[in-house]
């Protein structure tokens, strides 16, 4: 399929001028109170303005040393205690740096095409203007058809280029904040979806198993020490009413797992099933936080950012080197087109709130949620592979010993695959559920009810969380 460069870049431009752009930069500066931040953004609107008379390499150096010193600044300090002005500045040179690299590519284009021109040894004898107007039709059609035909050695040759965009537009988002209609987020979504028309799978990969295995909870449970009491299985409802499900388990607060409510998901069937190739397909140029490591209390954890692409190369495989989890993180809201492969489901409408609040959970096998407990209701859908889960009820929070720092106030200091009873013996008289979700399943997680899961294979889940 041929697709089209110039006109990807052409659509870019007519999101915002550039003038746009550098007219909010003077407005932020007039605006400036503080005389340190006035004299940044006099530099701001100085080096961006200078470099439109620039060609398109040095103007982009100049508006990229002008991001690293706001890039700088986002630094400085806490994240919280950050100038918001400073993430505005950081999104509109984002911009800036993208408007320049499309206008760099169109010109690229035209000029390579003019000069596989066939109509420059036409043997034009009169030189009237009638005759030059015809000829500058005949060169106008003459290099729309020489672009056509550039079009597939333009696509493969640019692709990393136009990937480079789409980082350099989620870094935007990310780092810098919402500015003018949101156009970075318009920006990446159309290169993404540009990309994906000449996606091809992995073969390296493509085979290697993701559908979900049969797992039996004797073979996959933890192993609690001689003392504790013995985990119960969870009850299991298909397709319950809303009433059905607010009188018996929300209202009551007891967990259950709700069956056949994501048989009309798009994730759940092809071509749009929810898989490492669909994920590629669909996101792969976007930039989105990994953890790594074992779990988020671990000293060896970490976040790296990386796109989706190289995130389901390195971790979503058999055995990969490292734990990679793509973990609490608002896809669905930064891919529109994966959003619409799944449902909210009615019963997150059942609260005193509209707002829901939509995470998605991908990873390989081995991945792990330490015991913790949220505020909010919450359903958890498994879209792909299977999940093993461990449930205790919000009564037996003192005997699970949470954290005493803020930042993990809401998580256990136990470990559920390793319990020491002699340095926690409260656990001992904790009563607590386990079982596996499969796909097509949810589980209903009430406010408060302390939760462990870890994936057993690798598996795509998706959070729904409302009050």
């Amino acid at each position: 399929m041929s697709v089209d460069v110039r006109n990807l870049c052409h659509n870019i431009l007519q999101i915002v001028p550039k003038q746009k752009v550098l007219n909010m930069v003077e407005k932020m500066y007039k605006e400036e109170i503080l005389s340190d931040r006035k004299v940044v953004l006099e530099c701001v609107m100085y080096i961006l303005n200078s470099s439109q008379q620039l060609d398109y390499h040095t103007s982009f150096c100049k508006a990229g040393i002008i991001q690293d010193l706001v890039w700088e600044k986002l630094n400085t300090g806490h994240w919280k205690e950050v100038c918001k002005g400073w993430r505005t500045v950081y999104a509109l040179v984002a911009i800036f740096r993208i408007l320049n690299v499309s206008e760099c590519l169109i010109d690229m284009i035209e000029k390579t095409a003019k000069k596989t021109n066939p109509t420059e040894e036409l043997p034009f004898v009169e030189k009237s203007n009638h005759d030059n107007q015809n000829k500058r039709k005949i060169d106008d059609h003459s290099i729309q058809e020489n672009i056509s035909n550039l079009n597939e050695k333009i696509r493969i040759s640019l692709s990393p280029v136009l990937e480079d965009l789409v980082k350099m537009a989620d870094m935007g988002l990310l780092l810098g904040a919402p500015v003018l209609q949101n156009t970075l987020e318009n920006i990446a979504q159309q290169i993404t979806e540009h990309l994906s028309l000449d996606y091809k799978e992995d073969t390296s990969i493509k085979h290697q198993r993701i559908d979900a295995q049969d797992f039996t909870i004797q073979d996959v449970e933890v192993n609690l020490p001689v003392g504790c009491k013995q985990l119960s299985q969870i009850l299991r409802v298909d397709q319950p009413s809303l009433e059905d499900f607010i009188i018996n388990y929300k209202s009551l607060e007891e967990p259950v797992i709700l069956t056949g409510c994501m048989e009309d998901w798009p994730a759940m069937s092809e071509p749009r099933k929810w898989k490492r190739s669909h994920l590629v397909k669909v996101a792969g140029p976007r930039t989105v936080p990994v953890e790594i490591g074992r779990n988020y209390t671990s000293d060896q954890w970490t976040q790296k950012l990386m796109t989706v692409k190289e995130f389901a190369k390195q971790f979503l495989k058999e055995n990969p080197e490292e734990i990679g989890y793509l973990a609490q993180h608002q896809l669905l809201d930064q891919v529109p087109s994966l959003a619409q492969d799944i449902i909210i489901p009615d019963f997150c409408y059942t609260g005193d709130e509209d707002d829901v609040d939509m995470n998605v959970w991908i990873g390989p096998k081995g991945t792990v949620s330490p015991l913790h407990t949220d505020p909010k209701h919450n359903v958890l859908c498994q879209v792909s592979g299977s999940k093993y889960i461990v449930l205790y009820p919000a009564k037996y929070s003192d005997y699970l010993y949470p954290h005493p720092t803020p930042l993990l106030f809401n998580t256990s200091r136990i470990d559920l695959q390793v319990v020491d009873t002699g340095e926690y013996p409260e656990f001992m008289k904790a009563e607590g559920f386990h079982m596996i979700l499969k796909p097509g399943e949810m589980l209903y997680i009430p406010p408060g009810v302390w939760h462990f899961v870890k994936s057993l294979e690798i598996s795509f889940s998706v959070s729904f969380w409302w009050k």
